[in-house]
């Protein structure tokens, strides 16, 4: 079994002892590691409009903790303190494929739970306070040295600093205090009270892994319940009793609340893994206008089989998330939010539709056998979720 980076645990033993229930340090995750990206490159990536970044200003001359949003600009950068300062960048694993080899380590964790990789660059005591996070997160040092301290049980509801745009903790107790060099890493669960001060220049690399939270839910299955109509089912009072008052809403109308809602997520059993699926899948506001760049017309098949010949690679756009499911009956790709149905014959080309970084010639020898998976691939070139590799003069 797989090891868990290098610390004797397997990782299901890190699942198993860890996920999503205490912090684990872990000294040297990548050994002897130098960062893909300099800050930069960074700074550079906050500049680009169509990229979502901040500036975090512990002390600024207009109060304290100031958030400026990207895109972020020369000046921006010039009026900045020497000290007590962060830049952060997201989804930096989408805009430079080249990293892409970072997220390697992690896929043992469905991909459909990530969410991004976050990059923040902090001189000397920058930090973006004491404070707690709704997700799973690795924190990966990846230059410079950065002291952690965080607490040992999970602060649900803990008191804010009123007033900010940023949500830090009014109280911060910590347990554990750690200096992570660059290679170290720290695994934090949801909730867990943590903060982190630069102590030199440096960088850290952000893994995070959210989760939807059950109004997020309910509300992807309500909409796919409407798009099924399904939950038509009203509510029901046949064991009704003669009322003591004449507005007063009781304990029995509740209990028949409760049981209407059970049952219709009881109905709504055949379209859970769709409403998953396409919510978990739906591309992110920050990143729609990138995502809608790959779309194209839509291609046939014996378009397809030209391309192929002549030697030409599909690549899966990173913009866009997929995800796939099966039952005995059919299988189900995601991919932006939609759900695409194909027969069970057919499910077997599933991972290489969602999961593959390239479809080569050989790859299409085999899906073209299918004709249902073919036709779906020319959906998804149409949508953007695949694109022709440009072609090196």
């Amino acid at each position: 079994m797989a090891e868990f980076f290098n610390t004797g645990l397997s990782q299901q033993e890190f699942l198993d002892q860890y996920w999503q229930k205490k912090p684990l340090l872990i000294r040297q995750a990548f050994t002897n590691f130098k960062s893909p990206i300099s800050p930069d490159d960074l700074a550079g990536l906050a500049c680009e409009a169509e990229i979502e970044s901040r500036l975090i200003e512990e002390k600024s001359q207009d109060g304290a903790w100031q958030v400026t949003n990207g895109p972020l600009s020369e000046k921006n950068f010039a009026d900045l303190p020497e000290t007590n300062w962060t830049m952060l960048v997201q989804d930096v694993d989408k805009h430079l494929p080249e990293i892409q080899y970072l997220l390697d380590p992690f896929r043992f964790i469905p991909d459909w739970r990530r969410d991004d990789l976050m990059i923040s660059y902090a001189p000397e005591h920058g930090t973006v306070g004491p404070h707690t996070d709704g997700y799973d997160v690795f924190l990966l040092q990846a230059m410079g040295t950065r002291r952690w301290q965080i607490g040992n049980k999970p602060l649900h509801n803990g008191e804010l600093i009123s007033g900010l745009d940023l949500q830090i903790l009014a109280e911060f107790n910590y347990d554990q205090e750690w200096e992570l060099e660059a290679g170290d890493m720290l695994y934090l669960p949801p909730d867990f009270a943590h903060h982190g001060v630069a102590l030199n220049d440096g960088m850290t690399f952000s893994f995070g892994f959210r989760a939807p939270s059950r109004v997020d839910l309910l509300d992807a299955v309500i909409n796919s319940m409407l798009e099924n109509e399904l939950g038509k089912q009203r509510y029901s009072d046949a064991n009704l009793t003669v009322a003591k008052h004449k507005s007063e809403i009781d304990s029995q109308a509740v209990n028949r609340l409760k049981e209407l809602l059970h049952n219709a997520i009881d109905e709504a059993d055949p379209i859970l893994t769709q409403a998953l699926g396409k919510f978990v899948t739906d591309t992110k506001s920050s990143l729609a206008s990138i995502a809608s760049e790959s779309m194209s017309d839509e291609v046939s098949i014996d378009e397809l089989e030209q391309q192929f010949a002549e030697g030409r690679i599909l690549e899966r756009s990173l913009y866009h998330r997929f995800a796939w499911s099966k039952n005995e009956e059919q299988g189900q790709l995601f991919m932006a939010g939609e759900a695409y149905c194909i027969d069970i014959n057919s499910i077997n080309n599933l991972p290489l539709l969602a999961e593959n970084n390239e479809i080569t010639k050989s790859d299409w020898q085999q899906l073209k056998t299918d004709p249902q998976s073919a036709e779906l691939l020319c959906q998804l070139i149409a949508e953007g979720g695949w694109y022709w590799q440009e072609v090196s003069e």
